[in-house]
């Protein structure tokens, strides 16, 4: 098999071992939640497309990936040259100096690994905010990574006990425990088992049935209306259940909840380019990516869903 070949090479070796250690904790809520954090985390960082911030033939200027994390971990990203070189550089920072407003500073703290420095906001920084009260993205997947993280163990669960819907097995001995210990190793890896009554005392089971009380089908449908409502917080288009279901008025109604969810990140985005562009001479923009920019698709999806018809009352009225 490939993997296990790959694993023959010492460099990979180390990532193997941790793979497999990984297969026998992966079904815990920590390891979910590690999975969920992460992939959504991806997932939003692919949201928007930012143009010509990095060059790839000379390396100067800021990749995307660099704008986007700290706009999304952070809520705000700071614009400025490093050091006095003519290059610039994403930051992160905070803010102070007397002002009218809580929101509103003159003055940045600028810092990444290598070096710090007080800039001037408007002046010689431009701050890119995610949001217009500068609310970052990362409790949004923090939520949802808890919400699918506790899903996928309930899951599991159940895909588990359908092998064996006994009660709570209780050990007498530590004989017996270990008897029981290995028999749901087995179960759980999918193998053949029995407990060995090693006690000669019985071993009894305590508690409700472990059948679950969700079907499996039921918790399969929560996680994808989890991934969808993830994606609506976030302005991007799922796709509908059943077409059957929707109508125009529903489709227009949705729209509306994903532009208000889309609108203000990008508009934030927008100004920050224009700002950038005036204080430093570059030509960046930003737009939705692709991939995910439903505009024209909505239309066609309006467009193709026939209006509901009017009840009529075929009742003869004299």
């Amino acid at each position: 098999m490939f993997i296990n070949d790959l694993a023959n090479y010492d460099s990979i070796d180390k990532y193997m071992l941790h793979s497999l250690k990984f297969a026998k904790e992966a079904c815990t809520y920590m390891a979910y939640y590690e999975y969920w954090i992460e992939s959504l985390f991806e997932r939003m960082m692919r949201q928007f497309v930012w143009e010509n911030t990095y060059d790839e033939k000379t390396g100067k200027g800021i990749k995307p990936k660099e704008i986007e994390q700290r706009l999304i971990i952070d809520g705000k990203c700071f614009i400025a040259h490093f050091k006095d070189e003519d290059d610039l550089t994403a930051f992160f920072g905070s803010m102070y100096g007397p002002t009218k407003y809580l929101d509103e500073w003159k003055y940045a703290n600028i810092r990444c690994p290598i070096w710090t420095r007080k800039k001037t906001i408007g002046k010689d920084v431009v701050c890119i905010n995610n949001t217009a009260i500068r609310n970052p993205s990362f409790m949004h997947v923090n939520h949802y990574a808890t919400l699918l993280g506790h899903n996928e163990v309930t899951l599991v669960d159940a895909l588990i006990n359908a092998r064996d819907s006994g009660g709570v097995p209780v050990a007498a001995t530590e004989k017996q425990l270990q008897s029981i210990t290995a028999y749901q190793n087995k179960k759980f890896n999918g193998e053949y088992g029995v407990v060995t009554d090693l006690g000669g005392v019985g071993v009894e089971y305590a508690g409700n049935r472990r059948e679950t009380h969700q079907e499996i089908g039921s918790l399969m449908e929560t996680r994808n209306k989890l991934l969808r409502s993830f994606y609506a917080d976030i302005g991007v288009r799922a796709t509908f259940e059943k077409r059957s279901n929707v109508n125009s008025l529903e489709i227009d109604g949705d729209t509306s909840m994903l532009l208000l969810n889309v609108s203000d990140m990008l508009h934030q985005r927008e100004l920050a380019c224009r700002e950038v562009n005036k204080m430093f001479g570059t030509e960046w923009s930003v737009h939705i990516a692709e991939e995910i920019d439903y505009g024209a698709e909505n239309q066609t999806l309006i467009d193709n869903v026939e209006p509901e018809k009017e009840a009529v009352d075929n009742d003869v009225v004299e």
